[in-house]
């Protein structure tokens, strides 16, 4: 019974490629993203920066880095938006 047992094992575990150190979501069957949640995310914290314009500044420098922070996440979201349109083509 337990030579079975330890051949079974071993089949099940030469299908296993992943190294479970490398990787020690495999392990417990989850090996993925949020895309959606990311994405979402990206544009909340975006609108956030904008904001935090609002409010008791007496100078241009922290307005001008939420800006630029700002617009720079708005950039790379509309570029993601851009290559998930047009990946299909390549």
């Amino acid at each position: 019974m337990a030579a079975q047992q330890s051949s079974e094992l071993e089949k099940h575990d030469a299908h296993h490629t992943a190294d479970p150190h490398a990787e020690p979501s495999e392990a417990w069957g989850w090996h993925g993203e949020f895309p959606r949640a990311t994405r979402a995310a990206g544009w909340i914290c975006a609108a956030i920066m904008f904001i935090m314009l609002i409010g008791n500044h007496r100078g241009w420098n922290e307005d001008v880095w939420l800006i630029v922070l700002g617009a720079g996440m708005i950039g790379v979201l509309l570029l993601d938006k851009v290559r998930r349109r047009t990946s299909w083509r390549r």
